[in-house]
């Protein structure tokens, strides 16, 4: 049976024995999945530079062997070098593409993933701020992973949000002011400047996120909120957000 050709996203990539690599990727129509490269740490002419995490790649699956993919052998379509040297890009790209990996759905809803990591990525690689482009598309990838924030009307008395506004991580929806007091908890702070910035980038297509700017405040505000919304939701932090922190405290004190 000849190979299967499937676009991918690297994700991860872990030894596997002397000369076998486990490789995580996500793809358009099945969503992430966990494959063995055989041989791939000798084998520079089947995997030539196609294994490293966050390439743009097309792997050529075998029929499957046990839980694993069997991936034959693979071609880079794009490394994305800039991103690799610039370490917020980085730390940005890996937390999106950290999540798109864990978010399932039907079909369509891998495809609309891909697509979304795909264009972060590119936008990343082009130079757009990191800063603007992690909240709004974690944001959007949050959506369609069946996570969406409710941030229309207020989670209580469904009328639009008065101040002071909050946010309500268990229910993941914005609480007014007056309602604060009966909403469940914990409850993170939401000025009315992030709280409209968050409202348009839900409303907004992918293919205009990009236009988005996030001030401090308003970044500093969304990022600790989708934090600390998927901390409660999946029991765990992401791993990379400790490293996307780190770069990010380091480029704001240069």
């Amino acid at each position: 049976m000849s190979a299967q050709e499937v676009p991918a996203i690297v994700l991860t990539v872990r030894d596997y024995g002397e000369a076998d690599l486990v490789v995580t990727f996500l793809t358009p129509g099945a969503g992430s999945l966990t494959g063995i490269a055989k041989h791939a740490k000798k084998s520079r002419r089947r995997f030539a530079h196609c294994l490293e995490p966050l390439s743009r790649v097309i792997f050529f699956l075998s029929p499957r062997r046990g839980e694993l993919e069997f991936i034959q052998k693979g071609e880079l379509v794009k490394s994305f070098p800039a991103l690799r040297r610039d370490l917020p890009r980085l730390g940005a790209a890996a937390v999106l593409a950290e999540l798109a990996g864990l978010l399932s759905g039907p079909p369509e809803t891998h495809q609309e993933i891909f697509a979304a990591l795909e264009d972060a990525l590119g936008l990343l690689e082009a130079g757009l701020p990191p800063d603007s482009l992690l909240p709004a598309f974690l944001l959007h990838l949050l959506g369609l992973g069946g996570y969406r924030p409710r941030l229309h009307h207020c989670l209580k008395c469904g009328r639009e949000p008065a101040s002071p506004l909050s946010f309500s991580i268990p229910r993941g929806g914005v609480v007014c002011g007056g309602c604060g007091r009966e909403a469940p908890g914990p409850l993170l702070p939401l000025a009315p400047g992030t709280w409209k910035l968050l409202r348009l980038a839900q409303d907004l297509p992918r293919e205009k996120l990009s236009r988005l700017r996030f001030p401090a405040l308003q970044r500093n505000e969304s990022l600790a909120i989708f934090k600390a919304f998927l901390r409660y939701h999946r029991g765990k932090e992401l791993k990379s957000w400790s490293f996307w922190e780190k770069v990010a405290v380091r480029a704001a004190g240069n």
